[in-house]
């Protein structure tokens, strides 16, 4: 069974201060509602891009071009 704190489960440190400051930048451009505009703008899901936000997923090319 693995736990939670695995390397493989668990974001790096290094792709979470990236996701903290891509989110820090998307909350600065878009303070209301800033999932739903990265989410318009990527043509993803607002969950996804709230993930992108919140650093649970690794910031894509994508949405990086977006800003």
């Amino acid at each position: 069974m693995r736990s939670c704190e695995s390397p493989s489960l668990a974001p790096s440190i290094e792709a979470f201060e990236q996701s903290c400051k891509f989110g820090t930048v998307v909350r600065a451009l878009w303070p209301i509602k800033p999932a739903l505009n990265l989410a318009q703008r990527m043509g993803c899901t607002e969950r996804h891009a709230q993930f992108l936000i919140d650093g649970e997923r690794k910031v894509s090319l994508d949405a990086v071009l977006v800003l």
